[in-house]
This record gives structure tokens, sequence and C-alpha cells, in this order.
């Protein structure tokens, strides 16, 4: 997913300032072939613009 949405599109135009850590969480993802959703965990991973400052919080997390 992009950093920034498209105003265009119905959208809000998002800019991030900072990066920060995503804790895994489960994701309902729809399959069409198979007309049925199949649970898949997503995570850890980084969110945010790669030149941007990490925001520091206070748990820490390794992501490889």
């Amino acid at each position: 997913m992009s950093a920034q949405r498209s105003a265009e599109n119905g959208g809000t135009s998002r800019v991030y300032q900072h990066r920060w850590t995503v804790r895994m969480h489960k994701v309902r993802q729809w399959y069409p072939s198979i007309q049925e959703h199949r649970v898949l965990w997503r995570g850890p991973y980084i969110k945010g613009l790669a030149d941007a400052p990490f925001m520091v919080m206070e748990k820490a997390y390794v992501v490889d």
C-alpha cells in the first residue's frame, strides 16, 4: 500500500512523517477463485517512508 492516497480516488491525501512498527495481526483474505475467506497472519513490519525518522515507542520489536 502506498504512503499516499490519491484524492482523485475519493481518498484523503496522507503523507507519513515517521516510521513505526506494525505488530503481527490476523486478516481475513478473500479468495475469489474458491469463493471464501481464509485467515492469514501479517507482520510484523515497518510502516512509513524509508527515509523518515523512526518513531520510538514504549516497546521495541525486532523485525528481520
